[in-house]
């Protein structure tokens, strides 16, 4: 998928000899499916406290014809013409002792209790222009031609695929591990799923508001004081969506999101929670955050991930700085 050059050699399967590749290919048709009206949100149950190497996130980018990153999450997938979408991929790897000798290897195959993909061949995920990992991944024909073939309800709702990644830079812990399920669906553009944004971070103390926060910045905050953190999503489809999906007996089903939030940072900020979630529409809004941190004299960066609970994925990195009251 990344290049021909990354395909092992053909192999057997059902016993012909099919594309090279297939080794890994076949694997995957056993979780092809229904997945317009299924989550296929991966779980990345860590603690919150980042103090080796981690991944903690994988996000999928479906790309225009021209290379670029279109609206969408998931990738499309044209049975008939036996074409599916190419994609980006993204990775939020870091480390409380970040080492510029990074290397991040990715796999294929069907999805597994495990999340590994064990057996089959790696390839590279280089460093973007941003210094996260990221590929791009292009599905050959005779990949959406075998799945549909083995698929038991002939490609009804798409495809799932299991991409599994390994991160080593020389941590002491190495090496990192995490999955993520990518999404190829045959769904009409105005079901299909959009990554949600996170554009700020709004700083709270004792209810009353302190600051917000874009990607990138400096959060200045007294140590040893409670602070509140509410993640702001982005404007429209970058925020909470409301979708519709098709059922098995042909019923469309409106829907909505339903977000959550994962909290990461390192010493010496300290959230007091691994997850929350977005209020119900109708609930209140919590009047000191979604979350509350601390921080120690020092500087130290935080991590905050949206999970859109079908797939979309988005994230903010900040940095904290904690001085003497």
């Amino acid at each position: 998928m990344p290049a021909s050059g990354l395909w092992p050699a053909a192999a057997p399967f059902g016993g012909a000899a099919l594309f090279p590749g297939a080794d890994v290919v076949a694997r995957i048709l056993a979780a092809c499916g229904l997945v317009s009206a299924v989550a296929c949100t991966p779980d990345f149950q860590s603690p919150r406290q980042v103090t080796d190497l981690r991944v903690l996130a994988i996000r999928q980018e479906a790309l225009d014809d021209n290379g670029v990153t279109s609206r969408f999450a998931d990738a499309s997938v044209d049975f008939d013409a036996l074409r599916a979408q190419p994609l980006r991929v993204r990775a939020l790897v870091v480390d409380a002792n970040a080492r510029p000798s990074l290397v991040v290897k990715g796999s294929l195959c069907a999805p597994t209790d495990s999340g590994r993909c064990d057996g089959v061949a790696t390839f590279d995920v280089p460093p973007g222009a941003s210094g996260e990992p990221r590929i791009r991944l292009d599905v050959p024909s005779d990949f959406v031609a075998l799945a549909k073939q083995d698929d038991r309800l002939k490609g009804f709702g798409g495809i799932r695929v299991q991409l599994s990644l390994q991160a080593s830079d020389g941590d002491p812990h190495d090496p990192a591990m995490a999955s993520k399920i990518l999404v190829y669906t045959t769904a009409p553009e105005s079901m299909r799923n959009q990554n949600p944004d996170v554009v700020g971070l709004e700083i709270t103390r004792a209810g009353a508001h302190v600051a917000t926060v874009a990607p990138g910045e400096t959060i200045p905050v007294t140590a040893g004081v409670e602070y509140g953190v509410r993640p702001v999503l982005g404007p429209g489809t970058a925020g909470i969506e409301e979708y519709d999906v098709v059922d098995l007996s042909g019923q469309t089903i409106h829907l909505r999101e339903t977000p959550r939030y994962s909290f990461f940072a390192t010493v010496p900020v300290d959230f007091d929670r691994d997850e929350a979630d977005e209020p119900l529409p109708g609930q209140p809004q919590p009047v000191n955050g979604i979350a509350r941190f601390t921080a120690g004299v020092g500087s130290g960066p935080m991590w905050v991930v949206v999970r859109d609970g079908r797939g979309g994925i988005g994230w903010i990195s900040v940095r904290c700085t904690a001085t003497s009251p």
